[in-house]
């Protein structure tokens, strides 16, 4: 009985350590420790996410796209291989560094499927062209750490 009394007395205690950052106003409790969830870092981390092109427009040098975050399937199927782009969330707008690389393939840029390096106001064009087919294509993006795209990449799809 003497040892079940001490695990739930050891319990209790390190339960009280844990439950020290939980964040109720009551008497007994401590603030959280370590960063908070709320507390917003002066600099952000780059992150990589696949989305599909809704638009871009160019206005007083600058170029912002939207998009819409999706996922990407690959799909073998018995006579071919593809991948399947299913789009997840609502559309989003960033605005494209003027530095940012971005790759077009086949059937946006219309050449052959290997990826051609093009400037902000080629691929503005290129999206306003093929504005029906947008809804299907999909893209890697790299977001940098100033909240900037610097990398897009058309999946190739056939």
């Amino acid at each position: 009985m003497r040892v079940i009394r001490l695990r739930f007395a050891a319990f209790v205690a390190v339960a009280g350590v844990l439950c020290g950052g939980c964040g109720h106003d009551r008497p007994g409790h401590r603030p959280a420790v370590g960063p908070s969830a709320t507390r917003t870092s002066p600099t952000a981390r780059p992150r990589s996410l696949t989305g599909v092109m809704v638009g871009a427009d160019s206005a007083a040098g600058r170029t912002r796209v939207t998009y819409r975050p999706a996922k990407v399937r690959h799909v073998v199927d018995d006579y071919s291989e593809y991948f399947k782009v299913t789009v997840t969330g609502p559309p989003t707008t960033l605005e494209l560094r003027p530095d940012a690389r971005i790759l077009l393939r086949v059937p946006l840029h219309g050449l052959d499927p290997t990826a051609d390096s093009v400037t902000p106001a080629t691929f503005v064009a290129a999206l306003a062209r093929n504005k029906s087919q947008l809804p299907s294509i999909g893209f890697q993006i790299r977001v940098g750490a100033d909240g900037r795209i610097t990398y897009l990449e058309q999946i190739y799809q056939p």
